[in-house]
């Protein structure tokens, strides 16, 4: 025998169905369990003909109807059945359920009855009985009523399907409430299989144990049980409902919607497919869209916590937010004797009191609304709905990971471990409250640095030199943000900075940090209240952290003083707008690329690429457009417009009212104009060095364009270029050769070539035939390209520099020409000519050292210490360890005589290598020329020990 609370199983997840069944099922039994709804309610019908009414043929027709939405049918079909068969308790419980699903309390409460009365071992009217217990407030009753299937389970084991998916979900919501984690696994390893052995068509099993599993946010697991009961059944409503909310919950919007929709168009009016569809809506802004699908929800079941839940959100977000003052009244009228006598004029209010006088403890409904309201950031009204939810029903796990996510959310992370190992011990399966506990540890053993206006925690071990220099570069741009923005947060803001750990990477520990799953896109990333990145001594590629800082606090600011009523999009415009740097070569060619295929997003489609992007380009271009709608905005009305903008999202404007008011336009005519400056934007962009990575065409287009007219030489030289691509190196010379033929100075044949004699180790002829194609006048941005580096490698540096200058007239700005031009004269040993390409280099390559380092060294030599100073902290923005980086900034500290400072660069270049004689002298040098001659002493005693023989240190030290 099998008992329920005994036997746990370690994996998750329903194990391959038994070939055995208890008995085959009816024909319109299967035609029901696959989806076949006309042909079933046909087979139905058919035995009305020749039979009379059973029980049975009564639930079977009426499931069909439900199936389809058809709730009136469903419901009449029923009830029918219950005057035929009054002392049918299977009847009676159908018809319980059916009145329940519609809200009707009072008739599924009377139906349970007179079910129980007559076998009061009746699953089905048990569930129902326990659930409207549960959805008045009355849950003491309600949970002994859950309680009752464990029961059952133990003292009957059941073998029929039905039964034992009922025993699943009573069970399920037993051990919710109790804390009993291993009935989770029992259910799902035991209990479910057993259901689909006894009936391998139960769909209904790998439905419930999908939804399980999703509960605990492991979607990975869900989803295949969805899967297989669409196998099973292709035209279930309720699984494509919850394919949406899995969809949904990984912030897959579209497909979220899609699998809404056709859940919708089996049953048109399906509540949760509606539930899952105003969810997308509103994640999308589109409230008032989310409030009409709610309504219809409504229409079907007006007491549904879910759909309340999220009318409630809707109501808040259109007419406003109650005071504090306010919602204590409103939440009062839960323990009120009569809730239905409180006046309250609002929509809001009306629907809260309402459900009090239903249900006073409405547990789900402030946990919904709560994450509803979270997700639109309002932290505060969110906070006091999980705090009511839990003051409702404490046993509930739910509101308290909800509010042990929010207070990581915005930094109360003290309070967010207590709460979550509450929440963990009533739910140990849940994946993001793991996740967030184990990110919780990392982060308590990690050093806090405080400043004036920051917080800072870092990982001791990797990253305290870090920390300390993040502290400084904040402090530093602090007041310059809080002016610009003219807004000061009321507290110190919160930076944490994961590194590796427990086999885990810093940008792992990050994700988690951000959202309890292992994975977002970002390597930094604000709540509005806190920032958290990845550390950038611990990423593969080096970024610019300074820039990371700077556009992460600018989100801090402008979403404080909006109330968290910034778009996305806006705060992201304002955010890349204050990084400091021109747009990148990356993004205009992409700009250039998708601009005139129209592959671009508007107002309305753009916030959704910054929470799903279908691919990682979505992603970027979401950026730069947002970028780009500030700009705009600057080119109509003046830098002030962004700050006019910021005053009507704070004023709860949407965004077309947010620019009628601020530009005198509507939404629509605002966006035309946006379209036309995009493309002055793109047409101002030269064409790349590789013309492909603005519009490749395949082959089969190139020969088409060749054949349309090859007398062309241009069209011919480009067909090469493709051949080449495509490997086909004879054919691609032959063209290439004609070409010439008919323009010798055909660009793309010549690069063809070129390439074909670099490829045979010939490059003497392969600059020939560039050089007979370079039109100095009009330089081939492929020709240079191809050009240059010959020139360079054969080391004829004052060649390549005379080729890159010629397409530099035309294309200053190209990234390529200033970094290869500064290679040529950086080898010429062209000081003057190097510097200012350096200085452009720094600021179109916001992630690249050397070139700062290299500015940094030059200007050191030249004793300007202000210049030598700014571009070694620019480096060190970039790699804090970098030896060669303290030793620069020790260096032109020490030029501008502020040894301490000089003192403490030197100090850590020595932490990162100990045993440097140079660095060593270096300090004791400063230490000398700051008056501290005992530790100048001391260090070079220490040098002169280990390195007898360096003359520099013995000649200071003689000298003290």
């Amino acid at each position: 025998m099998r008992y329920l609370l005994i036997g746990i199983v370690v994996a998750w997840g329903i194990s391959p169905v038994s070939a055995r069944a208890a008995e085959e099922a009816s024909a319109e039994r299967l035609h029901l369990q696959k989806g076949r709804y006309a042909e079933a309610l046909e087979a139905y019908d058919a035995l009305l003909k020749t039979e009379k009414l059973t029980p049975q043929i009564a639930i079977g027709r009426s499931q069909c109807f439900q199936a389809q939405g058809k709730w009136q049918d469903a419901t009449e079909a029923i009830e029918a059945a219950t005057k035929t068969f009054p002392e049918d308790a299977g009847a009676w419980a159908r018809l319980a359920e059916v009145q329940f699903l519609q809200g009707r309390y009072d008739q599924a409460t009377a139906a349970v009855e007179k079910s129980l009365k007559i076998n009061e071992d009746t699953p089905l009217a048990r569930m129902i009985q326990a659930d409207l217990l549960a959805e008045t407030g009355k849950i003491d009753e309600a949970d002994a009523a859950y309680r009752w299937f464990v029961q059952y389970y133990n003292r009957v084991q059941p073998t029929d399907a039905e039964t034992l998916v009922l025993v699943a979900r009573g069970a399920a919501q037993y051990a919710r409430w109790n804390s009993v984690s291993q009935i989770f696994s029992f259910v799902i390893n035991t209990v479910c299989p057993d259901a689909l052995e006894a009936d391998a068509n139960a769909w209904q099993a790998y439905h419930f144990s999908g939804s399980l599993l999703l509960e605990k946010y492991n979607r990975g697991q869900a989803v295949p049980e969805f899967r297989s009961a669409l196998a099973i059944n292709p035209r279930s409503a309720d699984v494509y409902a919850e394919m949406a909310r899995a969809a949904a919950q990984d912030f897959e919007l579209d497909e979220a919607r899609e699998f809404a929709e056709r859940a919708l168009q089996i049953a048109p009016n399906h509540v949760a497919a509606l539930q899952v569809r105003s969810e997308v809506e509103f994640s999308e802004g589109k409230t008032e869209a989310a409030l009409a699908t709610l309504q219809e929800a409504m229409q079907v079941n007006p007491r549904d916590q879910e759909t309340l839940a999220r009318t409630a959100a809707c109501y808040l977000m259109l007419d406003g937010f109650p005071s504090d003052e306010s919602l204590t009244a409103l939440l009062a009228a839960f323990d009120a004797e009569k809730p239905a006598d409180i006046k309250e004029e609002s929509r809001f209010g009306k629907l809260v009191i309402e459900l009090a006088t239903v249900n006073p403890r409405p547990g789900k409904f402030f946990t919904l609304l709560g994450e509803q309201l979270e997700s639109k950031r309002k932290f505060a009204l969110s906070e006091r709905c999980y705090k009511f939810a839990m003051q409702r029903m404490p046993m509930l796990a739910e509101p308290q990971t909800a509010l042990g996510m929010l207070y990581m959310q915005i930094g109360r992370v003290d309070e967010a471990g207590a709460i979550l190992d509450k929440a963990f011990d009533l739910d140990p399966y849940h994946v993001r409250v793991s996740n967030m506990r184990k990110v919780i540890k990392v982060l308590s053993g990690y050093e806090t640095i405080t400043t004036d206006h920051f917080v800072i925690r870092v990982d001791s071990e990797f990253d305290k030199v870090l920390g300390r220099y993040m502290a400084e570069y904040l402090e530093e741009e602090y007041g310059k943000l809080v002016k610009q923005f003219g807004y000061e947060p009321p507290t110190r803001t919160h930076f944490e900075v994961y590194n590796k750990s427990q086999g885990l990477s810093a940008h792992q520990w990050f994700s988690a940090r951000m959202v309890g799953l292992p994975w977002i896109q970002t390597i930094g990333a604000s709540t509005g209240l806190i920032v958290a990145l990845a550390s950038p001594t611990a990423v593969e590629e080096p970024f610019n952290w300074a820039r990371v800082l700077r556009h992460e606090f600018v989100h801090i600011l402008t979403l404080q003083q909006t109330h968290f009523n910034i778009p996305h999009w806006f705060t992201e415009a304002l955010a890349v707008r204050n990084e400091g740097y021109p747009r990148s070569q990356t993004w205009n060619l992409m700009l250039a690329r998708r601009v005139p295929r129209d592959e671009i997003m508007t107002l309305e489609t753009i916030n959704q690429a910054f929470i799903k992007p279908e691919t990682p380009e979505d992603w970027q271009m979401a950026y730069c457009q947002s970028e780009i709608y500030a700009e705009y905005m600057v080119k109509l009305a003046g830098e002030e417009s962004l700050g006019k903008m910021l005053n009507a999202y704070r004023d709860n404007l949407d965004t077309a009212a947010a620019i009628q008011r601020v530009f005198g336009m509507d939404q629509a005519a605002f966006e035309k104009g946006y379209r036309t400056y995009l493309d002055q934007t793109v047409a101002a962009i030269p064409q790349p060095a590789n013309a492909d990575d603005v519009q490749p065409k395949t082959l089969a287009e190139l020969e088409k364009a060749f054949r349309a007219d090859p007398d062309n030489a241009t069209t011919r030289g480009e067909y090469a270029a493709g051949l080449l691509e495509a490997g086909q190196f004879k054919q691609a010379r032959k063209f290439a050769n004609s070409a010439l033929k008919k323009n010798s100075a055909e660009p793309q044949a010549a690069i063809v070539l070129a390439q074909l004699e670099i490829k045979g180790a010939n490059p003497a002829q392969a600059i020939e035939y560039l050089n007979q194609a370079l039109d100095e006048q009009n330089p081939h941005p492929g020709v240079v390209k191809w050009l240059g580096q010959l020139q360079l490698k054969a080391q004829n540096y004052a060649e390549a520099a005379r080729v890159y200058e010629l397409i530099r007239k035309e294309d200053a700005e190209n990234v390529e020409w200033v970094k290869m031009l500064s290679v040529a004269y950086l080898n010429l040993g062209d000081t003057e000519k190097l510097k200012p390409l350096l200085k452009q280099f720094v600021e179109l390559e916001f992630d690249q050292i050397a070139p700062r380092k290299k500015l940094a060294a030059v200007y050191l030599s030249e004793k300007n210490y202000d210049e030598a100073l700014h571009y070694a902290k620019t480096a060190l923005y970039i790699d804090v360890l970098d030896v060669e980086v303290h030793r620069l900034l020790g260096e032109a500290y020490a030029g501008k005589k502020q040894y301490d400072r000089a003192i403490e660069e030197f100090e850590v270049a020595l932490e990162l290598k100990p045993e440097d004689a140079d660095l060593t002298y270096a300090l004791g040098a400063a230490q000398h020329q700051a008056g501290d001659n005992p530790a100048a002493e001391k260090t070079l005693r220490g040098l002169l020990l280990k390195h007898p023989k360096h003359s520099a240190a013995q000649e200071l030290l003689n000298k003290l």
